[in-house]
Formats: C-alpha cells, sequence, structure tokens
C-alpha cells in the first residue's frame, strides 16, 4: 500500500525484471531473478496490471489467450475470479464476442476477467496491481476467500487502495515517498506504523 507514485509500480516491474535493481538483489524462493531467463522467470507470474485490456474476441479466447488451457483451468479461473454467474448469463456464454477493450461489459466485470486470464494458467506468483478497484465490497471478499481456498499454493502480490482488501493478508508493505514505512499483518502495522494508521483511519474511521 502506499500513494501515488510511493515506489509501488516500481516494485511490481522489478518483480518482473522490465528493469534490474541497482543496488542488492531481488529473489524469488532464496534465488536471485536475474538467474532466470527473462521466459522461464515471467511463466512464473499470472498479472494485472491496470492497463490491461480485453481484445475483440470471445470471452474464452481473452482467458486463454491462444494458451493451451484445460476447459477445466478456465472454468476453475472464472469462478475463483467471481466472473461464472455473469458470463453464464451471456447469451453465447463463452463464446460471446466481446468488443474492443470490452466496451460491452462493465469495469468490475472486465476487471474479473482479468482476473480470470491471468489464473488461468495457474501461475506460481499472482500480481493483482489495483485490479479489484471496480468490484463492490461483497465481489471483492468472495474473490479474496476463492483465491484462498482455489489457489493455496500460489503466492498473491497485491497492490490496494483499500485496506479491506489486504487486511487478512500475511504481510503488508506500505511504501512512502520510495521506501519502506513499515512491513507486518494488520495488527503489527496498526501498532507500529504511523502510515499505515493513517490510512486505516482515513478509509475505516479506526
Amino acid at each position: 500500500m502506499g500513494a501515488t507514485g510511493a515506489g509501488k509500480s516500481t516494485l511490481l516491474k522489478l518483480l518482473l525484471r522490465f528493469y534490474d535493481a541497482t543496488g542488492g538483489t531481488v529473489r524469488i524462493s532464496g534465488r536471485d531473478i536475474r538467474s532466470y531467463g527473462l521466459t522461464q522467470l515471467r511463466e512464473k507470474f499470472g498479472v494485472v496490471f491496470q492497463n490491461d485490456v480485453i481484445f475483440k474476441d470471445s470471452i474464452l479466447e481473452n482467458v486463454r489467450l491462444r494458451r493451451d488451457l484445460t476447459p477445466e483451468a478456465v472454468d476453475k479461473a472464472l469462478k475463483t475470479a467471481q466472473a461464472e454467474e455473469f458470463v453464464r448469463g451471456k447469451s453465447g456464454e463463452l463464446e460471446e464476442e466481446l468488443n474492443i477493450r470490452g466496451a460491452n461489459l462493465s469495469g468490475g466485470q472486465k476487471q474479473r476477467l482479468l482476473i480470470a486470464r491471468a489464473l488461468a494458467g495457474a501461475p506460481e506468483i499472482l500480481i493483482l496491481d489495483d485490479s479489484s478497484s471496480a468490484l463492490d465490497y461483497r465481489t471483492d471478499a468472495r474473490l479474496r476467500a476463492a483465491l484462498a481456498r482455489l489457489y493455496p499454493g500460489t503466492t498473491k502480490v497485491i497492490v490496494a487502495q483499500r485496506v479491506s482488501s489486504i487486511l487478512h493478508a500475511d504481510r503488508i508493505l506500505v511504501l512512502q515517498n520510495g521506501r519502506a514505512a513499515g512491513l507486518g499483518n494488520h495488527e503489527q502495522l496498526l501498532a507500529d506504523c504511523e502510515a499505515y494508521r493513517r490510512i486505516v483511519r482515513s478509509q475505516m474511521g479506526a
């Protein structure tokens, strides 16, 4: 968490090696990410960025994205992303044609399909870059519960504006002016991190 310009997107780009750190190392499971080939590294991730797009194609192809995925993998991803119900409600269901940039979908529907796309490949690490901002609180809560239940072995890296989206995270990193202002779970940060307390007070009045 952190304000605009705090460094959240920079951290994600370092993880994916869009550029390399000028000092220190970035590691996954103790291994320097520079020891991986770029393709090998990025295959570990399922990513949803804020500017990801829906293509003019069927719902199924937007989720598969030319990958050889089983129907079960697609269904599991749609269910987890809370997209199954609205997809089944379309006259064409999975074969429903979507307009360029998903113009015939709501903001929340687009976000859910993009999350399903990221999940369908069963990534080791899922990155959600403020990717549930258009979801109502109830849908967001169901999404988080389904992620924990159906993808328990997947590491989730979530950039969020809403405290409720990261409330039960194992570790929360609070960024301020490009530096770590706090690291811990919700209770630890409430006790030790003023920057986090300010965010919580502004959203939850606590």
